[in-house]
């Protein structure tokens, strides 16, 4: 018997390699690494809600591209808005 855990939080689920590829060729786009301006502009978060989000494991997790440096794949961002529709 399969119990619902109601305290389990939901966590975002990256896109599969064929999902990705899907997302993109629909949006005429090619796979890239998204910084922090457009990262805003593309999800319409500000950097402290994405932030809170991202802590809880709701939304895109940042890659690291150096010490002082992070970004997002164009993919995982546009993954997450549509996923936004669903909910």
């Amino acid at each position: 018997m399969n119990i619902p855990d109601h305290n389990r939080k939901p966590q975002f689920l990256l896109p599969s390699p064929e999902a990705r590829q899907r997302l993109l060729a629909e949006a005429g786009l090619h796979e890239r690494l998204v910084r922090e301006r457009e990262r805003q502009t593309i999800t319409g978060l500000s950097r402290t809600q994405w932030w809170l989000l991202e802590r809880r494991g709701l939304v895109p997790a940042r890659l690291a591209l150096s010490c002082k440096s992070v970004a997002w794949r164009l993919s995982d961002l546009l993954y997450w808005v549509g996923s936004l529709g669903s909910v």
